[in-house]
């Protein structure tokens, strides 16, 4: 597959795969090589399976409605590892290996299935991603239009894991939720839907989590004051990282970003009708490889800004789509990788999805 590099250094400064030794075990993980991009896509069991060229031609081959694919649906970071959302399957646990040992050194991805939660899959939706503390969360809802399974009840659940084991958070924010906007660690904005007959019946609110019971206290919320809080603000009042990182990105942007505390927070330059759509996080300080943020756009640019001691250095770099119309679709730093999830965008249907595993040094 090809991979190509554009470099953008916005100043001076900030680095491969060997054979296993003869007789030693073969290491975990999928090898990430040195210049290039590991690329994985969703088998038809909703496992990850290493790219090859046939898939794409498989006559058997279906794309189906987004909200019942199975996708790598959203990935949310906790330190030095992530967890992966496959819609319709369930959580995994993503990981960095680093080669050490005779005669060894590269980089390895390691994915592992997170056992408790496989069950809510079925018959929902893989909607938002946030963190809480050291756990991840995921909310899960029926789509009003293509879910074909009969109602889970609740409709909608939140799931929650760590980095052994996933488990639901009851009550949660409700049977009902359709959407939630991390507005900060401790204040969730979450948007509802029911019906009744052939009335849908929308609401809003400000969910306050308390502690690690799974109860809160719900706010209600007027529409117009629930979008004023969840509108973009503008790319400049963003984080000094964020706002670096971006720079060097040209044109619209529409960046969603996400921060160390778990919250998330949008962000626009130039004209939201005409923005790209992107994925940012802001790095908690000592990241490995000193990453302090990276965007990611969906016409796959990637920019990635660095601290180090002779200042700020940002690299821009531009990954080849795996397939054509192959769109990113989220990203995060996961040991010092930039993790991006890919989807074939055949809207409203998915074809093939899966993610992309990229070296960010120089």
């Amino acid at each position: 597959m090809a991979f190509t590099l554009t470099l953008a250094l916005a100043s001076a400064s900030c680095g491969r795969s060997t054979p296993a030794t003869a007789g030693e075990p073969a290491p975990a993980g999928f090898e990430v090589p040195a210049g290039q991009a590991l690329v994985l896509v969703v088998g038809d069991d909703g496992t990850l399976v290493p790219w090859t060229a046939d898939l794409a031609d498989d006559p058997g081959r279906m794309a189906v409605p987004f909200p019942v694919a199975r996708s790598a649906a959203a990935i949310q970071p906790l330190g030095d590892i992530a967890v992966l959302a496959v819609n319709r399957t369930g959580l995994s646990r993503l990981s960095v290996r680093r080669g050490t040992g005779a005669g060894r050194s590269g980089t390895r991805l390691s994915v592992e299935a997170l056992p408790g939660a496989e069950g809510e899959f079925a018959g929902r939706t893989v909607s938002s991603s946030w963190a809480r503390g050291n756990e991840a969360l995921f909310l899960l809802f029926r789509h009003p239009i293509y879910e074909t399974e009969v109602p889970r009840s609740p409709a909608s659940v939140t799931v929650t894991a760590t980095a052994s084991s996933a488990s639901i958070l009851a009550p949660g924010v409700g049977g009902d939720a359709y959407a939630l906007y991390p507005s900060s660690a401790d204040s969730w904005l979450v948007q509802y839907r029911s019906e009744a007959g052939d009335r849908v019946i929308p609401g809003y609110a400000r969910y306050s989590p308390d502690g690690a019971s799974g109860s809160g206290a719900t706010e209600p919320l007027e529409r117009l004051a629930f979008e004023k809080l969840v509108s973009p603000m503008p790319l400049g009042a963003a984080p000094e990282a964020l706002r670096t990182a971006a720079a060097a990105l040209g044109g619209s942007l529409l960046v969603e970003a996400r921060f160390t505390d778990g919250s998330r927070r949008a962000y626009v330059r130039g004209d939201p009708g005409e923005a790209a759509p992107a994925w940012a996080q802001l790095a908690a300080s000592g990241t490995g490889d000193g990453i302090a943020a990276i965007v990611v756009t969906d016409d796959w640019r990637v920019s990635t800004t660095r601290q180090s001691a002779d200042g700020c250095v940002t690299t821009v770099q531009t990954p080849a789509a795996p397939v054509p119309g192959a769109r990113a679709r989220d990203a995060a730093i996961v040991g010092g990788l930039v993790i991006i999830l890919w989807e074939e965008d055949l809207f409203p249907d998915v074809g093939l999805s899966g993610i992309m595993a990229m070296q960010t040094g120089l």
